[in-house]
């Protein structure tokens, strides 16, 4: 056993049993709401805060068309509309417990609204 940590002190010591590095995507942060939208990738720039019990929700001119990220503690309907609060293009159910560090590319991009998941 003495050579054994003999041998590894100076291994770890020199780097060459190395830990893994950490991934790209960022771990999603705490969301003190239903749902926390940021603007900016692996949830960063402003955030928007919703609760179910804001119903059916223009995300505001910084976000709409603009999501970078997200984090879902609760059922929602992420919403991308024609003309009207109701004239909906595409919906997306995000469940509990859902969440991207880049969601731009995905819906993010396009959506503008945040309605309560029985909507979807």
């Amino acid at each position: 056993m003495r050579v054994l940590s003999m041998i590894a002190a100076p291994a770890l010591a020199a780097g060459l049993l190395a830990v893994p590095a950490a991934t790209a995507q960022a771990a999603a942060p705490a969301c003190h709401a239903h749902v926390c939208l940021w603007t900016g990738a692996n949830y960063t720039g402003a955030v928007y805060t919703w609760w179910e019990a804001n119903g059916n929700r223009f995300i505001g001119g910084t976000h709409a068309d603009n999501v970078g990220s997200f984090v879902a503690t609760s059922g929602a309907c992420f919403v991308d509309t024609a003309d009207t609060e109701w004239t909906w293009r595409a919906k997306r159910l995000a469940s509990r417990g859902d969440y991207s560090s880049n969601y731009r590319g995905r819906f993010g991009g396009v959506m503008d609204r945040i309605a309560p998941a029985r909507y979807c």
